[in-house]
């Protein structure tokens, strides 16, 4: 971190130890996925074996596109 922002104070930010972002075109592509057998026996299981079920936090947004300059400017994905 330091490499980046130089002598600026370091100090811990967030309770979790890693991020995942996964990004979904459309909220109903999550809902299906919530939904899909596969995801419910499997993947869902899964998870307390990466992170604490009792702990982990989720956060929602959204990309934006933006016109500039006559061009199309991607906010936050593409």
């Amino acid at each position: 971190m330091r490499k980046m922002f130089g002598t600026l104070h370091e100090r811990k930010v967030a309770d979790p130890d890693c991020f995942v972002q996964i990004v979904f075109r459309d909220v109903q592509d999550y809902v299906n996925v919530k939904d899909d057998p596969h995801y419910k026996q499997v993947v869902m299981p899964d998870h307390a074996n990466f992170a604490d079920p009792e702990r982990t936090v989720m956060v929602t947004g959204w990309f934006e596109r933006h016109i500039g300059r006559g061009d199309l400017d991607v906010v936050g994905g593409d």
